[in-house]
């Protein structure tokens, strides 16, 4: 299983910094301390700061002082959710619901695919705040189980351990078979799965599409999930609209076809996704934190 990168930011004791600078610091500074924390760490991250450039420049078609600026944008969104850390998790439904700056959130929508009884996937990425988004979800009154890769790390467990709580729970895709087997009972019990789209560690289990100007490679487990369980998967994000506010996003609810070519009705499932991600991309780029090159060299060949 492919491992993602670490820097030197990324451990226990700057966690701890963060959580308990947040907690005593008042609303209306936290976001000028942001903005500070975020020039600092662009500055200092030279490798993940070419990275985003490289990501955004596909995406955007920027150069010069208008690509750095972005650039700039994403380790300030990248802030915002590592401050969400501190509010996000121990919030009741009513301070969810406070934080949100549109109060259209789907929810219609997904009551209705629950109310098929075949459970429901959300299909996500690293774009604004997906943990406040795996919040959300609770409130449908189904357990919410969020599928993910739990790096081996001190620092990642601890970000892990302070998401869970009686009706959110983590699924650790290291697993394996365990781990699809446990998501599968899931939506047979007709709960919520939610699941990231945008990094592939099977590359085996994987399939090369036509992203902006290349062609890179997304995850299909999610949609051989969707066909097995027979579950609706729906694209949908949680984007930052002001600090410490959030707006969703949601696509239509795909059904992956049962034509007989299972690998041909998961690509068309996988395609409807990758559009409509490719879609919020365009006005959201500043928010999608992925600090490494999504189209590496060789990766579709």
């Amino acid at each position: 299983m492919k491992r993602w990168y670490g820097h030197r930011f990324h451990n226990v004791l700057a966690l701890r910094l963060v959580f308990f600078t947040m907690r005593w610091t008042p609303r209306w500074v936290q976001a000028p301390m942001a903005a500070i924390t975020a020039l600092i760490f662009y500055l200092m991250l030279s490798r993940e700061r070419r990275a985003v450039a490289g990501n955004l420049r596909r995406v955007t078609g920027r150069r010069g002082l208008a690509l750095r600026w972005r650039v700039y944008l994403v380790f300030y969104s990248f802030c915002d959710l590592m401050v969400s850390y501190c509010f996000v998790p121990q919030a009741s439904d009513e301070e969810l619901l406070g934080m949100l700056a549109d109060p259209e959130r789907g929810a219609a929508v997904i009551d209705r695919c629950l109310a098929e009884g075949h459970g429901l996937i959300v299909w996500t990425a690293h774009l604004g705040n997906p943990e406040f988004a795996s919040r959300l979800l609770e409130l449908h009154g189904r357990p919410v189980n969020v599928a993910r890769v739990v790096e081996d790390s001190p620092a990642e467990r601890m970000l892990r351990e302070r998401m869970v709580n009686p009706r959110l729970r983590i699924v650790n895709l290291k697993e394996g078979a365990r781990a699809t087997i446990e998501l599968l009972q899931a939506l047979r019990r007709n709960e919520i799965v939610a699941i990231q789209g945008d990094r592939v560690y099977h590359p085996r289990h994987s399939a090369c599409l036509s992203f902006f100007d290349g062609e890179a490679a997304f995850p299909l487990g999610p949609f051989l999930l969707a066909e097995v369980a027979g579950a609706p998967l729906l694209p949908g994000f949680v984007v930052r609209q002001g600090w410490q506010h959030y707006r969703v996003l949601l696509g239509e609810p795909i059904l992956t076809a049962a034509t007989g070519n299972h690998e041909a009705d998961q690509l068309a499932a996988l395609s409807k996704a990758v559009g409509f991600l490719q879609a919020q991309l365009r006005n959201y780029d500043d928010q999608w934190v992925n600090f490494f090159d999504f189209w590496p060299d060789h990766a579709c060949d």
